[in-house]
């Protein structure tokens, strides 16, 4: 029995030794072989099996039943894959080798979550932070220009830290923000521009804070599935920005010093004429009608000093005017029919653009220093810009930053991570656009012969009262007014001040918690806000603010953004593996404005009261706004992965917010579906193809939306005033007293989100083993429940109500080429090129004919029916239904009674083509950038052309035939009959309208239609295309092993950039690429905009 019971425990112990021999635990730790650091969510699989496990934030990983003839299949996306056989091992360290095939192949996704991009199924382009960086732009924004496809990107001005306007994939909203939403590293950041309009100052871009040292990555999300995530947030696209982090077990300190020194200088300006001076009909006007040059021909005068009437009494005599460094200026007889020129002998003319402008520059540094062990990683930088504007004076820009990113892994189950950024801007700005103090608004009408300083002083009138403080300008040549009716240019640049001074803080705190070795918890809180202290002043002798005027803004906006995801990796079987998530989003915002003007100062001669208390009370309104969005959302992604090649994803958000009427369901679903094939993975006649190396099919299908603006829902009360007669109307509120009265705008309960629907199809191929890639997508959505103002019944006591009215829609083609045109013997060349078309159209807008969305009464961008949006609208030549214009019995055209469309701001396509040249240390990078088709409203040209100004009016034609003259029955030009007989020389040109050849002079520019102050806009309609060479840097790095023994540094670098070194454009007039009103909806407007530069960098980075 005993022997028995010995040889049973004997059999059960041989029995178990040999399934613990043939069946283990392993466990093992997973790093990378370039740097050592451990690699978290690693892919180990029992190859044949079900049986796998991921690694976790350490690196580690943990297999049970694991055979002894077990082989383990090791992935990750960057790496190369890894087979390793088990044998007798229990612990096992794998080391993984860079894919070059797959770095940078990964995509960020909208939540800030890496996928792989092949199996990415929706359009998505990438650009690296060393290409912002390197781009030599202070802006983040404008370091992304030509670099994507599907993406524009348009500047307000030239000015420092100017806002710019960035469209992806055409315009989704008809009234509401075309901007896409930015997400930094995980949370939605703003990116307001306030204030752009026809008038005052370029504002800045919020997200010109960010430094661009500080990017790691910019993922452009173009179509709806990618953005669903976001919802009502998403319409317009998501630009996704990652910043950089210390390396985890780099084991090293890394520190990085940055230094950049810019030169920039006035590019493309405004053609003038110089032939002519100031006057009227020929004759030389010392005070010219108008501020007009149509005067004298400044070539035929005797030369020298002016003819000066000093003699107090004498006929003519006007006083004198006392320059502050003694220059006296006395009045210039005027030119009469005998002696055009009058008094004025000098022969000399001013360049503006010598008078204006001089060479601004930048200098940016920013240090650096990063570095990490096995379980945490941490990234700080100081960043300093300090910008000075090509305008002479008053026109600087400074942008402080400072940043620390942090992670740390406390054990398996528990990682921190935190990013703060705090930056403070100041800024100094000229006035620009329709603005009596606008830079070019007067100095471009100045007249050629009128130098603009100096520009301040005393007036000393006829009768010996003197006036200290005086302006002078072209049109108040003596200082004998207190306004100049458009101010001195460089008077305004130096007294009209227009300061901001923002402190902005953005910060965030994550949580992951990793219960399941599957399994993410993550928490997310970011916080964005920011204080914009704007101070806007004109002195009492302004002519945009007769009497003076000072302007106090305090402009707060606050978001806060909670996300918690449940973040699950599983595989399901060998063939099969699922990524889900799960989540909940809150967020908050809130705006406010305190607000105080005074206008008419007290102390007129003040030249910059301290405070609001230089008014009286009637002058002085205290203002407030404060305005708050809450969103409520959950959401859910599902990815599942079938054999390597085929992906499908799916995506759902149902969310609430405050600005959803009540009479509405308050949630709104917004699905989306994507499938990603790669043909070449699954068709065997294809897997390993040396020439199609890799391809796939991309379909996806999503919905997004627009938020309406917060109290649409409501009917609400506005202050009362009160005031009679020509006196100014009366705040009640502001004294204590009064009340409130109901607005004429009717509240809409029902209102709703707009909602987008796209659909994108695409094809992705590399060849000759991913040497050259190609990428192709088609798009088509529509934006339905657009959110207009619709006029109501006045039997209602409203004017009007906002509601979902309208629609608008867009399709296009998106292409990106990739090339390593050129590899071996240290020679590299590689091309990126991108093309982008898209059409769009207004397809309704619920019966009103056209909407305003920005420019001016005669001259507008718009949406139209069935017209894409922000045509240009504004007046015609009268013509006939087959188009011909309908003549006078002169042979000049009419104006049309009616205004329409005469032009399109939307291009034909967009591309850029970016090489790198490289030879071992040296290289370059030149991009070519494009814009074909697409048209601009020359208003500018337009109003000069009214005061004689413009290049064109400054000809001189020959009449080889009598040619009739444009006259009217009351004008002062004479005969209405007026001819110009064959072999007169006369200042104008000739044009055939269809009833033969005209004479094109003073009259028709002045009282004619020929002039932007006419009926007719279309004729200054002209192309916007574009071809520019937008970046050009040369650069070269000692990095060598002996450099780096020698001085114990990594590297240093050195490169010299150009940007807007070339413009071939047929605009004349400033950079087509400016818009006058900044990053509103309206387009293509130029109407005196502040020009463009054109810039030179030098930078020095020492790498340790």
């Amino acid at each position: 029995m005993r022997i028995k019971l010995l040889l049973s425990i004997l059999f059960c112990w041989l029995v178990g030794f040999t399934a613990f021999a043939q069946s283990r635990t392993v466990t093992g730790v997973v790093t990378s072989s370039d740097d050592g650091a451990v690699l978290p969510g690693v892919n180990v699989i029992v190859k044949g099996t079900t049986n796998g496990a991921t690694t976790n934030a350490e690196g580690r990983f943990t297999l049970n039943d694991v055979p002894a003839n077990a082989s383990l299949q090791i992935s990750f996306i960057g790496y190369e894959n890894l087979d390793v056989q088990v044998g007798n091992r229990a612990s096992i360290n794998v080391q993984l080798k860079s894919d070059v095939r797959q770095l940078g192949e990964v995509v960020v996704t909208a939540l800030g979550l890496e996928q792989s991009r092949d199996a990415f199924g929706s359009a998505a382009s990438q650009v690296k932070g060393t290409q912002v960086a390197k781009s030599g732009e202070a802006t983040l924004i404008n370091g992304l220009s030509g670099k994507a496809s599907g993406v524009t990107i348009v500047r307000s001005s030239g000015d420092p830290g100017a806002g710019s306007y960035i469209q992806i994939r055409g315009q989704s909203t008809i009234t509401g923000s075309l901007q896409p939403l930015i997400v930094l590293d995980g949370i939605p950041i703003n990116n307001s521009t306030l204030g752009n309009s026809t008038e005052g100052v370029a504002q800045q871009s919020r997200l010109n804070d960010i430094n661009p040292e500080d990017i790691a990555a910019v993922e452009i999300l173009k179509g709806a599935s990618a953005a669903a995530i976001w919802g009502t947030r998403a319409a317009n696209g998501v630009i996704v920005i990652t910043t950089k982090k210390g390396t985890a077990g780099a084991g090293k300190l890394n520190v990085s010093f940055k230094s950049t020194l810019s030169t920039d200088q006035l590019y493309k300006s405004q053609p003038l004429q110089d032939k002519y001076g100031g006057g009227i009909f020929g004759l030389y006007r010392f005070t010219p009608p108008g501020g007009l040059s149509w005067g004298d021909k400044i070539a035929d005068r005797k030369g020298g000093a002016d003819t000066e009437i000093t003699t107090p009494g004498a006929a003519g005599y006007a006083g004198y005017f006392q320059a502050e460094d003694g220059t006296r200026f006395h009045r210039v007889a005027d030119g009469t029919g005998a002696n055009p020129h009058g008094g004025k002998n000098s022969r000399d003319v001013y360049d503006y653009r010598d008078q204006f402008f001089k060479t601004g520059y930048f200098t940016d540094n920013t240090l650096s220093i990063s570095g990490g062990d096995p379980n945490s990683n941490f990234y700080l930088s100081l960043g300093d810009l300090n910008q000075t504007g090509i305008m002479k004076f008053n026109s600087n820009y400074r942008r402080t930053t400072a940043r620390i990113n942090a992670e740390r892994r406390f054990n398996s189950f528990i990682k921190v991570g935190t990013t703060f950024g705090y930056t403070k801007t100041n800024s100094d700005r000229v006035q620009q656009g329709s603005n009596l103090s606008g830079l070019y608004l007067g100095g471009l009408r100045n007249p050629a012969d009128f130098n603009v300083y100096p520009e301040v002083g005393t007036f000393y009138a006829p009768n010996g009262e003197i006036f200290p403080n005086r302006q002078r300008a072209y049109r108040n040549p003596l200082g004998a007014s207190t306004r100049s009716v458009y101010d001195n240019p460089i008077w305004s640049q130096k007294n009209v001040r227009s300061t901001s001074e923002v402190d902005r803080f953005i910060g965030k705190f994550e949580m992951t918690l990793s219960p399941l070795k599957w399994l993410d918890i993550v928490s997310r809180v970011g916080i964005d806000q920011y204080v914009d202290s704007r101070r806007d002043f004109w002195p009492s002798i302004s002519s945009d603010s007769p009497g003076g005027e000072l302007q106090l803004n305090a402009i707060r906006e606050a978001q806060t953004d909670l996300q918690v995801f449940g973040n699950a990796r599983y595989q399901i079987n060998e063939d099969l593996n699922l990524n889900a998530i799960v989540g909940l989003n809150l967020n908050n915002r809130t705006f406010k404005n305190t607000s105080g003007f005074a206008r008419s100062f007290i102390l007129a001669d003040n030249p910059a009261p301290s405070d609001i208390t230089n008014a009286q009370p009637t002058n002085k309104d205290p203002n407030f706004g404060f305005s708050q969005q809450r969103t409520a959302a959950v959401y859910a992604t599902a990815n599942l992965g079938y054999k390597n090649f085929l992906f499908l994803n799916a995506t759902g958000r149902a969310e609430s917010a405050s600005s959803f009427g009540k009479q509405t369901n308050r949630t709104f679903f917004y699905p989306a579906a994507d499938v990603a094939f790669q043909f070449t993975e699954a068709l065997p006649t294809l897997k390993d193809n040396q020439t199609l190396s890799f391809g796939k099919l991309r379909l996806s299908y999503g919905e997004v939306g627009v938020q309406p603006n917060p109290y649409n829902t409501l009917t609400y009360f506005v202050p009362g005033g009160y005031g009679e007669s020509w006196g100014p109307v009366l705040d009640a509120l502001a004294y204590g007293n009064g009340g409130f009265a109901e607005s004429t705008v009717l509240g809409n309960p029902s209102i709703q989100p707009e909602r987008k629907r796209e659909f994108e199809g695409g094809l992705d191929l590399r060849f000759l083993n991913d040497r050259f890639s190609l990428s192709g997508t088609y798009f088509q959505n529509r934006t339905q429940a657009a959110i207009l103002s619709v006029a109501t019944a006045p039997s209602t006591g409203f004017t009007s109500r906002t509601g979902n009215a309208a629609e608008i829609s867009n399709k296009g083609i998106e292409l990106d080429l990739g090339a390593n045109i050129l590899q071996g013997d240290g020679l590299t060349w590689t091309l990126n090129a991108n093309w982008t078309r898209y059409r769009n159209l207004v397809n309704s807008l619920s019966g009103t004919q056209s909407l305003f969305l920005a420019g001016f009464a005669g001259t507008s961008s718009r949406a139209v029916e069935g017209q894409p949006l922000g045509v240009l609208w504004g007046g015609d030549f009268l013509r006939d239904g087959s188009g011909k214009m309908i003549l006078t019995d002169a042979g000049f055209p009419q104006a049309a009674p009616q205004e329409s469309v005469i032009g399109n701001p939307n291009p034909d396509f967009k591309a850029g083509i970016g090489n790198t040249f490289s030879y071992k240390g040296l290289s370059l990078y030149v991009l070519w950038d494009m814009q074909v088709g697409g048209q601009i409203w020359g208003g500018t040209r337009g109003v000069l052309n009214y005061f004689g100004r413009s290049a064109e009016t400054g000809i001189e034609t020959t009449a080889t035939q009598n040619l009739r003259v444009y006259s009217t029955d009351d004008d002062q030009y004479g005969d209405v009959n007026g001819i110009i007989k064959s072999g007169e020389t006369f200042r104008g040109t000739v044009a055939d309208f269809g009833g033969g050849p005209v004479a094109l002079t003073e009259s028709w520019y002045r009282v004619g239609l020929g002039s932007g102050f006419g009926p007719v806009a279309s004729q200054f309609i002209e192309k916007a295309d574009w071809q520019r060479l937008r970046e050009v840097t040369l650069s070269y790095s000692l990095r060598s092993p002996g450099f780096r023994a020698k001085t114990r540094l990594s590297s240093v670098d050195f490169s010299l950039t150009g940007r807007n070194l070339l413009l071939i454009a047929p605009f004349i007039g400033n950079d087509p690429e400016t818009n006058l009103t900044g990053t509103t909806n309206g387009r293509g407007l130029d109407y005196f905009n502040n020009p463009n530069t054109r810039s030179v960098l030098f930078t020095v980075r020492i790498n340790y």
